[in-house]
């Protein structure tokens, strides 16, 4: 294995144990030791590679920000309603919060830390905006009421996958199913789109 290689090799394994530890402890618990032991880097590897928490917590939500750009790019690769396309998207977002590291860390950041910079909202807001597109979309289409307020539109959606996390990750209420299911169950309850475009 080449230096570089290697190099990258210890990054990956530092984001890795990075986001996996931002998303089960939160900001405040996880420090610059915990991580580099969880990754089974020396303290000197891991300041070579990231001069801070918060540098690590800024690349980690990079990395969920590709994992969102990526799904959108293989929606668009299949025409469908806006609406449907804007439904898979937050059953994607609720699978990631259960099964990304990286997604999961990146909402976790920002409920614990948006309020005190705006680094740590860089992953909510790419996903708003695409929220946002969406809707936009819909409305161009017909799939919503021309008299649909689209910022109250995006903003209940918003609202509705924010809280289901939120509300589950501070054991607030217990779900019978996972995020995707309850997100399904309740996105069949707002009657949003035109009923030929209606997600089953």
């Amino acid at each position: 294995m080449t230096k570089q290689a290697r190099a990258e090799q210890t990054r990956s394994l530092l984001l890795d144990a990075a986001a996996d530890l931002l998303h089960r402890d939160g900001y405040a618990n996880t420090s610059m030791v915990d991580i580099s032991r969880a990754a089974g880097v020396t303290k000197g590897g891991l300041y070579f590679h990231f001069s801070s928490k918060d540098e690590i917590c800024d690349e980690v939500q990079d990395a969920a920000v590709a994992v969102l750009h990526a799904f959108v790019a293989r929606q668009l690769t299949t025409p469908s309603p806006a609406l449907r396309r804007l439904a898979d998207l937050g059953y994607a977002l609720m699978s990631w919060i259960d099964t990304d590291a990286r997604v999961g860390a990146s909402f976790r950041l920002a409920r614990e830390m948006g309020a005190q910079d705006v680094r740590f909202v860089a992953f909510t807001r790419a996903w708003l905006a695409q929220v946002h597109r969406y809707v936009t979309e819909a409305r161009a289409s017909g799939e919503l009421a021309a008299t649909a307020p689209l910022d109250i539109v995006t903003l209940l959606l918003v609202v509705t996958c924010v809280g289901l996390e939120s509300v589950v990750a501070s054991h607030t209420v217990t779900l019978e199913s996972d995020l995707v299911d309850t997100l399904a169950a309740l996105w069949r309850l707002v009657d949003l789109s035109h009923p030929a475009c209606r997600t089953p």
